[in-house]
């Protein structure tokens, strides 16, 4: 699964590396592998605590706090239900399909370009799967107590009395992700037994101490499970296939939304903390008439701040992030912030830059120079009131954290607002031939250089 650097804290290979060659560091203890791992046990046994570790087990502890031993890999992302939350343009078709027409309505709602300003728990949390997928996530961790009932699982009796049932829970999609993409999930599991039909392993705690619970889940489900038939004739209930229409869609932000971001543009936070503020500050224009270009929403040609309701006004711009449950605070939120500003400033220069790419340019930007170079580049484009964000950030909070790809991914598609467009792909046919043709090119560009000389 990776090297011994993966899993060890870095004060312990420092450590080993500052010995003699013969030091030995035996660690004992749990060990979750690939695949599909359920946490199951009573409740108030350590089930959520356990998965909470694992959760933020990619950061360096203090030795001697309990946690510095408690280490995952650096891409695990806790997917979890978020009553109202914005989407744009998601495909969640491999959970949400076949809707009925509203009342009224002409056309039957697309899942496979879902957007919604306000989204009902199972059509987030289904959107936080494949945005999760979409960002690099190798590994989903899901807690029941945080996720929705109907999204989690439905068991056999009531199949049988809801045969068109719109919802296809996640139950039914881990093993063909794990199969198809290697995407392994670990589940919290404590009163829905259907789970125990399709893990790798299981673990049991009872009383906070762990147990290999395996070999007896798989006994308990080969002697009650009544799951194993046929749904909807897409294969056996529990071993559906993820296919590949499944996938998200390449995405980017759109120009006209990323090109709101001009020269005031301020970060700020809500709540104290638990939200996020991008917006672009009122200006003064020649007419003596203020102006305020929020980042989201649609400006008509006056850009006048009175024409926007109020209420729709303190909307747009805002991320609610009380719920992403990685995000380690307000320091954290902040760096995401101006992380966010800078991708939106760079996404019109990339035109052929999905989500992903942005953020891994964003990435190697960080690693480059850190926060520093994120914000030169800001201000070097104009973006002058960064720096006094920046300045306001350091007399309040003191520092920033700096935060993974996958929270800057997560905040800048929950920016209420936002829009994006996907970028067309060729196929490997269409792929092929567009690679032969760059190379004929340049060999003549090359052998009309030759003859220049």
């Amino acid at each position: 699964m990776g090297s011994l650097k993966d899993y060890v804290p870095s004060f312990l290979l420092k450590m080993a590396n500052t010995q003699k060659s013969t030091t030995v560091i035996v660690l004992s203890g749990l060990l979750i592998l690939q695949g599909v791992t359920l946490i199951c046990g009573g409740g108030y046994h350590g089930k959520s605590t356990t998965l909470q570790a694992i959760a933020l087990g990619y950061y360096d502890k203090i030795p001697g706090d309990g946690r510095e031993l408690c280490v995952s890999v650096l891409d695990a992302v806790v997917v979890r239900a978020e009553d109202g939350r914005y989407v744009n343009n998601c495909n969640i078709s491999a959970f949400i399909s076949n809707l009925p027409t509203p009342p009224g309505s002409k056309s039957q709602l697309d899942t496979q370009h879902f957007s919604t300003r306000d989204a009902s728990g199972s059509t987030s949390q289904a959107t936080n799967v494949i945005e999760a997928i979409e960002l690099g996530a190798t590994c989903l961790l899901v807690d029941e107590d945080i996720s929705a009932a109907n999204f989690m699982a439905r068991d056999g009796r009531m199949r049988a009395l809801v045969m068109d049932e719109s919802i296809t829970p996640l139950l039914y999609r881990v093993h063909g992700l794990y199969n198809t993409h290697k995407s392994s999930s670990v589940v919290v599991v404590g009163g829905v037994g259907d789970w125990l039909d399709v893990p790798h392993n299981v673990i049991l705690l009872d009383k906070y101490i762990v147990h290999d619970a395996t070999h007896k889940a798989r006994s308990i489900s080969s002697q009650f499970s009544y799951g194993h038939v046929q749904y909807a004739g897409r294969g056996v209930v529990h071993r559906l296939e993820w296919e590949k229409k499944f996938m998200p869609i390449p995405r980017r932000p759109k120009d006209s939304f990323s090109q709101r971001f001009g020269s005031n543009v301020i970060v700020s936070l809500l709540d104290n903390g638990r939200g996020l503020h991008l917006y672009e500050e009122c200006i003064e224009k020649e007419d003596d008439v203020d102006a305020n270009i929020s980042i989201t929403g649609i400006v008509d040609e006056a850009n006048d701040c009175d024409d926007f309701d109020e209420e729709e006004e303190e909307t747009k711009g805002t991320v609610d992030t009380s719920r992403l449950e990685q995000m380690l605070g307000k320091r954290q939120l902040l760096a995401i912030g101006f992380c966010v500003a800078w991708i939106l400033q760079k996404a019109p220069q990339k035109p052929d830059y999905g989500l992903r790419s942005l953020l891994h340019l964003l990435d190697s930007k960080l690693n480059e120079g850190g926060l520093d170079q994120i914000l030169q580049e800001l201000y070097d484009s104009d973006c002058n009131n960064i720096t006094k964000s920046f300045v306001q950030v350091i007399d309040s909070v003191g520092f920033l954290e700096r935060p993974r790809v996958f929270e800057i991914g997560q905040v800048l598609t929950r920016l209420y607002g936002i829009e994006f467009e996907e970028i067309i792909q060729m196929n490997d046919d269409e792929s092929n031939a567009q690679e032969e043709q760059n190379k004929r090119k340049a060999l003549a560009e090359l052998w009309a250089s030759r003859r220049s000389r």
